[in-house]
């Protein structure tokens, strides 16, 4: 399945880079089981895009939804044959990310959940006509 069959749905977003320069990623934000999950993709260019800024998008995308740190989750999609997501662990003190690592998603259940989650507002949208 193509990254491009869900990422439709993602909304740009201004941020900025660790350097205070304007960038754009395509952001979904969804509520599943008590918690929150914001879905990111980043220009192909670089693919390291994310990790160099993920303290930084992670406050900023934590700011702009007003979601609570410990039930934020960070989850980069990344273009593949089938799309690849990498979720995003921080330490939170306070509001601030620090110390960011990323985990490949490798599980079946879990990557079965995480493109259902990504999914389901195309179905519903489908749904409702």
């Amino acid at each position: 399945m193509s990254i491009h069959a869900f990422t439709d749905l993602f909304v740009k977003h201004n941020l900025s880079n660790r350097l205070g320069q304007p960038v754009q990623l395509q952001v979904l934000s969804l509520h599943h089981q008590g918690r929150d999950y914001v879905f990111i993709t980043a220009p192909l260019q670089n693919p390291n895009f994310i990790g160099k800024n993920a303290e930084t998008f992670a406050f900023q995308l934590r700011d702009y939804f007003s979601l609570d740190a410990r039930r934020f989750e960070l989850i980069e999609v990344r273009e593949a044959d089938e799309p690849e997501f990498i979720r995003w662990r921080f330490e939170w003190v306070g509001h601030s990310p620090l110390s960011a690592r990323a985990e490949p998603v490798v599980s079946n259940s879990q990557r079965q959940l995480l493109q259902g989650l990504v999914q389901a507002p195309r179905i519903a949208a489908v749904a409702n006509g």
